[in-house]
């Protein structure tokens, strides 16, 4: 097995795409144990072969079916009527809007870029700081792997075997716990930045309704999506089944922005998003199998028990670990790859599964914005056609802010875990 892990790290060190790493690793393990290679399909088929994986390219289909029909853009006026009457307005509107769009579409890549693309072009109208907005979009945008629906909460729950409606409430207060401190550190920046921050608009309680009017259809994606699932009308899966039906009716029938090429368009995108991920989960349950088998997690769990002796101290262990793979690894491939041998670990530690879950996908959310990869500021950068490294530099307070929300949430498991119990979903 040791030699497996080493060519597993020498591929990821040649820059080889994750899923060929763990095909390849996978297809040496059963050639070296000589066992039948049809193995290999089996347990990509048995990885695939779950009902709850099918709400992911629903999910992705609906949040670009939004910005396809004119939903996203609805969103984003709502939040200027809101507050683009306050300094630095159009900041505060891409934190709202993000946030906002985190609640339907459940992408923190798709939400980054539907805000980025709306906002950009009257960003530099108005002749804000492009890359300091780049970057705050980015992190406003990956709210949407926190806050339900999350695709990151699905996959952790389906490959654990959790409650997704638990994991759905148990992100929304990490996610809002976010919010301050980006309004707090717009404004800063804002009230620093010159004239061309201050509001442009006084406030019009005319114009606030007639956006809120006109945007109450798009908001009645996020009613669809967690009224179905916590109302116990919808499973996960038919709730993004109807997100889809529900963004098609609504760009097509009440916005009529949504025509058949822009249709054709985002079922393209769709497939191809799903496509990259579904793979990623069939290699990584394939490989979770083989090192399962290798006994690598009791091994594991063995050494913490040896060396780790309160939860508080693995809960600190775990968050450096996950935030140091952040900067070289995809979110999707940390949480299939180590979920399956932290989770049981933390559970021994007397953490809730749901609790621990939060911590690992607020983690991955910080992951999309902390260099190199910054998966989020590489999509805000490339829509606001600036250098990634202009981008990325201002990310640094936003970064430091959302790591000081998820110790606080790591370390007081009552945020994530009340309104699940409230529900009725945890004892």
């Amino acid at each position: 097995m040791t030699s497996l892990g080493g060519l597993a790290l020498l591929l990821l060190a040649g820059g080889v795409p994750i899923f060929f790493v763990l095909g390849l690793t996978a297809l040496a393990a059963v050639i070296y144990a000589d066992l039948p290679l049809v193995l290999i399909a089996h347990r990509f088929y048995t990885g695939l072969n779950n009902f709850t994986l099918m709400a992911i390219p629903f999910f992705i289909l609906a949040g670009l079916l939004m910005d396809a029909g004119g939903l996203s853009r609805r969103i984003v006026d709502f939040s200027i009527a809101l507050i683009g009457w306050v300094t630095g307005s159009l900041l505060m509107v891409a934190i709202v809007a993000a946030t906002a769009l985190a609640a339907m579409s459940g992408s923190g890549s798709a939400d980054t870029a539907a805000v980025s693309a709306v906002l950009q072009p009257e960003l530099r109208r108005r002749g804000y700081n492009v890359d300091f907005a780049a970057a705050l979009i980015a992190c406003s945008g990956t709210l949407a792997q926190i806050i339900p629906p999350s695709l990151m909460l699905v996959l952790i729950g389906v490959v654990n075997n959790l409650s997704i409606g638990a994991l759905f409430l148990a992100g929304i207060l990490p996610g809002l716990l976010v919010l301050p401190g980006l309004f707090a550190i717009a404004f800063r920046h804002a009230s620093k930045g010159g004239p061309q921050y201050r509001a442009s608009q006084p406030f019009s309680l005319r114009l606030l309704f007639s956006s809120f009017v006109s945007a109450m259809p798009a908001f009645g994606m996020a009613v669809v999506i967690m009224g179905g699932i916590l109302g116990g009308v919808f499973t996960p899966t038919e709730a993004a089944g109807s997100a889809v039906v529900y963004a098609l009716l609504v760009g097509l029938f009440v916005y009529r922005e949504l025509t058949w090429d822009r249709l054709v368009k985002a079922m393209v995108k769709a497939s191809a998003f799903t496509s990259g991920i579904l793979i990623l989960v069939a290699g990584a349950t394939t490989f979770n199998w083989l090192i399962a088998d290798a006994g690598v997690p009791e091994l594991i769990k063995q050494w913490f028990v040896v060396n780790v002796g309160s939860f508080w101290t693995f809960l600190l262990i775990v968050n450096l670990l996950l935030m140091a793979l952040g900067m070289v690894m995809e979110s999707l491939a940390i949480l299939l790859l180590l979920s399956p041998i932290l989770l049981p670990i933390a559970v021994s530690y007397g953490i809730d599964p749901v609790h621990f879950s939060v911590i690992m996908v607020f983690n991955c959310a910080i992951g999309m914005v902390t260099p190199p990869l910054g998966g989020a500021v590489f999509v805000a950068a490339t829509i606001a056609q600036r250098p990634f490294l202009s981008v990325v530099r201002h990310v640094v307070q936003p970064w430091a802010w959302m790591t000081f929300v998820l110790l606080v949430v790591s370390f007081l498991p009552v945020i994530t875990l009340i309104l699940p119990r409230l529900a009725g979903y945890l004892d």
